[in-house]
């Protein structure tokens, strides 16, 4: 069978061609550097390639994540340390006003810088992220987490937790509501507190300490003193409990009851009463605030003296466990941190692992590629003159 010349020019052409578009493919491959330059030269590399690529992207996305939530926990951190400096230093404030020396108007100075220190415990539970979010306000966060309401403190945001994706599995809380924060903290001594009636007349200094297996109730402690120089005595009565201890009174030797010691020096009055009550939680502001208005409330007299000092004596034991429960959503906030670090180094192992493989499956060999293109060069070349010759051989 006889091939046209028109047959043969177009062989010609098309060697031509197929050679040029193979040279072209491998250089390509060289600039950048990878085998497979679009899904129809490996489907089945390219789909692999894909899903390493959308891995990829999730692992970046974490990352972005992780570094947010950096951010966030470390703004929540440094507000929780501000904070229980606030409170140590009314701690200390109340220490100083708890001593006889101290005049009313030196309770009066005491009382004034408490009051600024309540008032500057509201701007640390109000603080703002950059993006002007209250961080403390849960999901509300674009009103203020608390406000001053009269002669108390409201909080004005929801419970919600903020959270953010770190990893494929896990999702990490980077704020937590006011409420959680500063309104959680016990009165007293977590378990009890002691408190003086207003109507108390005697100077009755009392020392209250209960132990951890206590038993739960509302006790009131009476003194009665049926006529003048007759011993005083007293009567210990739980709301649930009944009569739980009666006795002649003794200064300074302590009354025990259901896990509870109740130490008193000086002489109560007849008719006058002490609450052991339940501990309550209240929040960080209002216990806060209470002692600057005890201080405020003035000690003329030994009977209101006397109440000062044993309020001042429970607001310290209240400052402890407020400061106790700062220092544990500190430790918490911590434990996120560690959890981000360990998260953020998870990532970046994942994300080595994932351009390995790809890599694996689609870096270039450059050795083999200049090779190739060496070959191809040399193809094409061969085909030009082929060709060459084929013109050649028509115009004869």
């Amino acid at each position: 069978m006889r091939i046209s010349s028109i047959e043969q020019f177009q062989q010609g052409i098309d060697s031509i061609l197929n050679q040029q578009a193979k040279l072209n493919q491998t250089q390509l491959q060289l600039a950048t550097g990878k085998k497979v330059l679009k899904p129809s030269d490996d489907p089945a590399v390219a789909t692999q390639l894909l899903n390493l690529s959308s891995l990829k992207a999730n692992n970046l996305q974490y990352d972005r994540n992780i570094n947010t939530a950096l951010n966030e926990l470390e703004l929540q951190e440094s507000v929780l340390a501000s904070s229980g400096n606030v409170l140590q230093r009314v701690r200390e404030l109340v220490i100083q006003a708890n001593n006889g020396t101290q005049s009313e108007q030196s309770h009066k100075a005491i009382a004034d810088e408490i009051s600024n220190l309540t008032s500057e415990l509201l701007q640390l539970a109000n603080t703002k992220s950059p993006s002007g979010e209250y961080i403390f306000a849960g999901y509300n966060s674009r009103t203020p987490a608390f406000a001053k309401s009269g002669t108390g403190f409201i909080y004005q945001g929801d419970q919600g937790q903020r959270l953010l994706q770190v990893s494929e599995d896990t999702q990490l809380a980077v704020r937590d509501n006011g409420a959680d924060v500063f309104q959680g903290m016990m009165t007293g001594d977590g378990r009890f507190i002691l408190e003086t009636p207003a109507s108390n007349t005697g100077d009755g200094l009392v020392k209250m300490s209960s132990t951890i297996d206590a038993i739960s109730d509302d006790y009131t402690m009476v003194f009665v003193q049926a006529n003048a120089g007759d011993p005083m005595t007293y009567s210990v009565t739980g709301a649930a409990s009944g009569v739980v201890a009666t006795g002649t009174y003794q200064s300074g030797v302590a009354v025990t009851f259901n896990g509870i010691s109740v130490e008193i020096e000086g002489a109560p009055s007849n008719g006058d009463s002490y609450q052991i009550n339940r501990s309550v939680r209240q929040d960080v502001f209002q216990s806060v605030q209470a002692i600057a208005n005890a201080l405020l409330a003035g000690s003329e007299t030994p009977a209101s003296s006397s109440k000062l000092v044993n309020d001042l004596g429970q607001s310290i034991s209240t400052m402890d466990q407020a400061l106790e429960h700062l220092q544990s959503r500190r430790t918490i906030v911590g434990n996120r941190l560690q959890a981000l670090d360990t998260r953020a180094n998870e990532n970046a192992d994942g994300l080595l692992r994932i351009e390995r493989q790809a890599s694996e499956l689609n870096d270039l060999d450059f050795a083999e590629a200049v090779s190739r293109l060496n070959l191809q060069s040399t193809a094409l070349q061969a085909a030009q003159q082929a060709y060459i010759k084929i013109q050649g051989l028509s115009s004869l």
